[in-house]
């Protein structure tokens, strides 16, 4: 994942390794933290695998690395911002990808969206379905926080359609936050 993100920051310009942690920070770090200790092995790779060059600067006494994407490392970006997006993949990962989202074709973008939201409704069924089960226990309540976890995920499963349905059909952003308020 982090080496699909590096590649997505330097899309448009190249960048230090400093200043690609500070754009993940800044810009998807509300759901995807990345360490120095991470990153610059992840850089490693990269340019090991030719997705990446480097070429050094002098900044003072110092000398910056910077980092430029190649097309064999743009054709693997693209891919993976292409490829389907995996509910069960772990918590938010899908943001980094939709973070990215304004690089792709409109037609690839709503066809991702809407998979995603149709893989969404299908887990929410299966939540429904365990929901049911515990409901019908005698002793519900020694299962207290095991379905408290089970709202949870039927709330954020909620909330993940409904905001697939909304960017999907692009419609304002601000709307979204409308129904909290």
């Amino acid at each position: 994942m982090l080496e699909s993100i590096a590649l997505g920051m330097l899309l448009e310009k190249d960048l230090t390794g400093y200043d690609i942690k500070k754009f993940i920070e800044n810009g998807i770090g509300v759901f995807y933290k990345a360490s120095f200790g991470s990153l610059y092995p992840a850089l490693k790779r990269l340019t090991e695998k030719g997705y990446l060059t480097t070429r050094d600067k002098p900044q003072g006494s110092r000398k910056k690395i910077f980092y430029h994407i190649t097309e064999e490392g743009r054709n693997q970006f693209f891919h993976w911002l292409s490829s389907p997006m995996d509910i069960f993949e772990g918590t938010n990962t899908h943001l980094a990808k939709v973070y990215f989202f304004d690089h792709l074709e409109a037609e690839i973008r709503s066809q991702q969206l809407l998979e995603y939201e149709i893989n969404n409704r299908n887990y929410l069924k299966k939540l429904r379905e365990l929901e049911k089960g515990f409901t019908e226990l005698d002793n519900k309540e020694c299962f207290y926080y095991k379905l408290s976890t089970l709202y949870y995920g039927i709330c954020i499963t909620e909330e993940t359609i409904r905001w697939c349905r909304h960017i999907r059909m692009q419609k304002p952003l601000t709307d979204l936050l409308e129904r909290e308020r």
